[in-house]
């Protein structure tokens, strides 16, 4: 059993993609062997992830290069050719250009002030957010002098990368525990970003205000805060997405700044999961009735308990809905969850458990088995491994 879209993920990485690299760069650099650097890039790809060949499509770039880096970045930003754009931020044409921004990241650290331009111009092709992330730690005034003035860039990508480039838990980034401990310095760079026109840089300053909430939640309460007294268009839906994670939790200073209220949990009238014995690659329903005891604004979640290899049990939490009820209303709430094999998740047959909450708290639940039964077959036996493999492989 594979899982295809992380093959298809690192795939964007092939051989014809490779060649076109090379085709561009020769045009600036015709010393340039295309087909002994093509050759030497793909004999790694199978065994390797979509960022691992990227890094590796960088590392042969800088072996076919010129050793000077000054020399060898300004091939790459004469190889970049016409941009479209859109920054990259959206499907998967972009990558093309994550190699040369690599580049800048891997190689570029003794000229702070060319890689930092080079970075400048990428953005604009794709995110430069991973790979300023070595100049944030080893040049930290100069990288966020500049990342503020983005900030009040002109260029959507250039404010969105001065948010996306600083978020202290970046996904698949390096984590700045600097910022972690401190997050004044991000907060400085998304002041002026709070009412951004943009819709891309509005989702990059929420995300990056809820890594903030993960480790300081009052600060997070305190700028939402200030940030809705502007009465800014759009600041409200950064806030709502920025305070996700503290309303899940059931923050209630989150809760109230939002608007959600009430202090009696509802009362269960019925709670059900269906099937109880649910097979990995089907889905479990469960279906809560609740009786609410007042007047309030409920945010409506339900909590995922998935086994561990050991035994314990890992929370996530996924949203419902939002809802305005009135004492004594009942409430029906029904979803369906797939419990299909993704690359960010691994399963272990045995006891899940499905919570609903409301306002952050627990109200009802239930548990149900998942079953795995091809592992009483050799051969499936055989194929969850590789199944495993390649997740590991695809990262």
């Amino acid at each position: 059993m594979v899982n295809e879209t992380a093959k298809q993920l690192k795939e964007i990485f092939h051989r014809p993609l490779v060649e076109e690299l090379a085709s561009r760069v020769a045009d600036h650099f015709p010393a340039m062997d295309t087909q002994v650097f093509v050759q030497q890039i793909v004999n790694d790809f199978p065994q390797l992830s979509l960022m691992a060949r990227s890094r590796r499509i960088a590392q042969g770039l800088h072996n076919h290069l010129p050793p000077s880096f000054p020399q060898a970045v300004a091939i790459l930003l004469a190889s970049l050719g016409a941009e479209d754009g859109s920054g990259g931020v959206e499907g998967h044409e972009g990558f093309r250009y994550l190699p040369f921004l690599n580049f800048v990241g891997l190689y570029g650290l003794q000229h702070p002030e060319i890689s930092l331009a080079a970075l400048e111009r990428m953005t604009c092709y794709f995110s430069a957010e991973f790979d300023i992330r070595p100049f944030l730690l080893q040049y930290p005034e100069l990288t966020l002098s500049r990342m503020k003035a983005w900030s009040h860039h002109s260029d959507w990508r250039l404010r969105r990368l001065a948010s996306e480039g600083a978020r202290p838990r970046l996904p698949w980034g390096m984590r700045l525990q600097s910022f972690i401990k401190d997050p004044t310095p991000c907060l400085e760079i998304l002041e002026p970003l709070q009412a951004d026109p943009h819709p891309v840089v509005r989702r990059s300053v929420a995300n990056h205000l809820n890594d903030v909430s993960k480790d300081h939640p009052l600060v997070t309460v305190a700028t939402a805060r200030r940030w809705l007294a502007t009465g800014e268009q759009g600041t409200r839906w950064i806030v709502g997405h920025a305070l996700r994670t503290l309303v899940k939790e059931g923050h209630p200073q989150a809760l109230a700044l939002l608007g959600f209220s009430g202090d009696l949990l509802p009362e269960t009238v019925a709670f059900t999961l269906s099937p109880s014995r649910v097979v990995l690659g089907e889905a479990v329903t469960f279906t809560a009735i609740l009786r609410c005891r007042e007047a309030a604004t409920l945010s409506i979640d339900y909590a995922l308990h998935h086994k561990r290899q050991n035994g314990s049990h890992a929370r996530k939490v996924f949203k419902l809905t939002r809802k305005r009820v009135a004492m004594g209303e009942e409430l029906t709430l029904q979803k369906s969850h797939p419990m299909h094999l993704i690359t960010t998740r691994r399963y272990y047959p045995g006891s899940h458990g499905i919570d609903i909450l409301i306002n952050g708290r627990v109200v009802c639940g239930g548990i149900f088995e998942l079953e795995m039964p091809w592992l009483n077959s050799p051969w499936r036996v055989n194929q969850t491994f590789c199944f495993f493999r390649e997740l590991r492989v695809s990262g």
